[in-house]
């Protein structure tokens, strides 16, 4: 089921769902998009009509963040999105899924190596796992365009700052000859370790936003945008309808 957070459409589901869907995704043979939507997301659709479009033409978009599921019960009433699906968790179930069946990856995008990284601390975990690809500091133009496509992955995890890396798989979705594409903002820091994950009770708490914040004081404009132009436009929609 689709939940309308001010315009911007998210599905209902379940970590497990989720993964049986990606599942079917890849068994299909064609390219689908996922993508990981939270509080930004929803300020830089309503913003930019592309963008809405594009997050709301997705075959997948999960429910990235406390705060998005908070918009979620709040503008519905009721509790509509019963669980949060954090990107930078999420890809340890994309790989096992990945690992049990067969299925190769590739892993796109970050500084310093973290991709190459990222793909160790995932065949650490899962030794079977199929690494096509994991390059980072390469700019995302028709050169890797080619080598995404020449890696012959079925999975692309791309770490590409939103809005620009929804905008470009779905621009190049057709091109990069996966299966499934989903964009995973800073996913591979953590993973690699370069950022320190945030504890899970403060995730619980849906403050997520404030130990970035206080790890990565140069991201206060993000927080800005996160939290208060976030929580602006979902009032706004909630007692003032769709814009």
């Amino acid at each position: 089921m689709k939940v309308n957070v001010a315009n911007v459409l998210v599905d209902n589901v379940t970590k497990l769902e989720a993964i049986k869907l990606i599942d079917e995704f890849v068994q299909s043979g064609k390219p689908h998009l996922v993508v990981t939507a939270y509080s930004e997301f929803v300020v830089f659709a309503n913003r930019d009509q592309n963008y809405l479009k594009v997050l709301n033409g997705a075959d997948l978009s999960l429910p990235d963040g406390q705060g998005l599921v908070w918009a979620a019960n709040f503008l519905a009433g009721t509790k509509v999105i019963t669980e949060k699906i954090s990107g930078s968790k999420f890809i340890w179930d994309i790989a096992e899924l990945a690992s049990e069946k067969g299925y190769s990856m590739s892993l796109v995008g970050g500084q310093d190596n973290v991709a190459a990284l990222s793909a160790q601390a995932l065949k650490l975990k899962f030794p079977n796992l199929k690494i096509n690809l994991a390059v980072s500091e390469r700019p995302f133009d028709a050169q890797i365009v080619q080598g995404i496509a020449n890696s012959n992955s079925d999975i692309l995890c791309i770490a590409y700052a939103p809005p620009k890396q929804e905008t470009w798989l779905s621009q190049n979705l057709s091109f990069l000859n996966v299966k499934v594409a989903i964009g995973l903002g800073g996913t591979f820091d953590y993973l690699s370790g370069k950022r320190k994950t945030a504890p899970d009770w403060v995730g619980h708490l849906g403050l997520e936003w404030l130990w970035r914040l206080i790890t990565q004081p140069w991201r206060i404009r993000r927080m800005w945008n996160a939290v208060l132009v976030f929580s602006f436009i979902v009032f706004k929609y909630k007692f003032h309808g769709r814009n």
